[in-house]
């Protein structure tokens, strides 16, 4: 059982390893892990401990439909190279690009390179595909609508699609980008202002054709930032209900470390191999 794992931004596939080292000392000896580094050296990534050595990489070089593309595409190669493999362990940014692979290669009818994935504390989930959400985007920039205003001071009523938009991104990013200076994606004006083809497209279900399928287990900490745990929640959502799992574990923005916790992921591990 060969294991693809990604790592989250700022970080480094040694470190991953080390995040997973409660988890892995459980696995059945039949798994192969393989640890990489993400293509593009980054500055130190939120959560990082200042004790972590670098060099830190990303799996993008930013979050426009062009660079969620890019990084679709170097997964896929990767995959293809390094493979086969039977699924993916992703971590935050490493979790929501699997998400992003695994819907556009769904979308187009392409055959998917693993058959799971184990995503822990997902970030928000991009498409490479500049037409998503672009209605919806028109009308808030023909209003010249602020998505930072939290307090609804704009003075402009949204159609329901639109609020359902601006709440997504509120709770999510904006939330992210005023309480962490460092988090990696904070330009909300690039909504109102940007050249269309450089605006993030978030993921969450009313904007997608379809569901992803394939088995898929989503796992957070309980005690993560809230707009974290917003993130995780959507990226959940995007999975279709039948074949998704989830487990809560009492830490923050990390893996489980209680036993009962890491035997629960396991367990459910186990239920998308069967189901896969």
């Amino acid at each position: 059982m060969r294991i693809l794992c990604l790592h989250g931004v700022g970080s480094s596939g040694a470190i991953f390893e080390a995040q997973m080292a409660n988890l892995r000392r459980e696995l059945d000896p039949s798994f192969e892990l393989v640890f990489v580094d993400g293509p593009f050296e980054c500055e130190r990534g939120p959560g990082v401990s200042k004790y972590r050595a670098g060099p830190f990489f990303s799996h993008t070089q930013g979050y426009s439909p062009l660079h969620i593309a890019q990084a679709v595409d170097l997964l896929q190669d990767l995959l293809e190279d390094e493979g086969p493999f039977d699924g993916i362990f992703g971590f935050s940014q490493g979790a929501a690009l699997t998400l992003s692979y695994l819907y556009q290669q769904q979308a187009a009818a392409n055959p998917l390179g693993v058959r799971f994935a184990c995503l822990f504390s997902t970030a928000m989930p991009c498409s490479p595909d500049v037409g998503m959400g672009d209605t919806i985007i028109s009308k808030l920039r023909a209003l010249e609508y602020d998505i930072m205003d939290r307090a609804k001071c704009n003075g402009k009523d949204l159609a329901i699609a639109e609020q359902e938009f601006v709440d997504v991104l509120q709770q999510t990013i904006v939330d992210a980008a005023i309480h962490d200076s460092h988090f990696p994606w904070v330009d909300m004006d690039v909504y109102r202002y940007g050249e269309r083809d450089t605006i993030p497209r978030v993921m969450y279900p009313s904007l997608l054709a379809q569901k992803i399928e394939i088995p898929t287990i989503h796992v957070w900490g309980q005690n993560d930032f809230e707009y974290m745990i917003k993130m995780a929640e959507v990226a959940h959502s995007i999975c279709e209900e039948s074949m998704s799992k989830t487990v809560l574990h009492s830490g923050l923005h990390d893996l489980p470390k209680k036993q009962t916790e890491i035997k629960a992921v396991l367990r459910k591990i186990d239920w998308a191999i069967t189901q896969a």
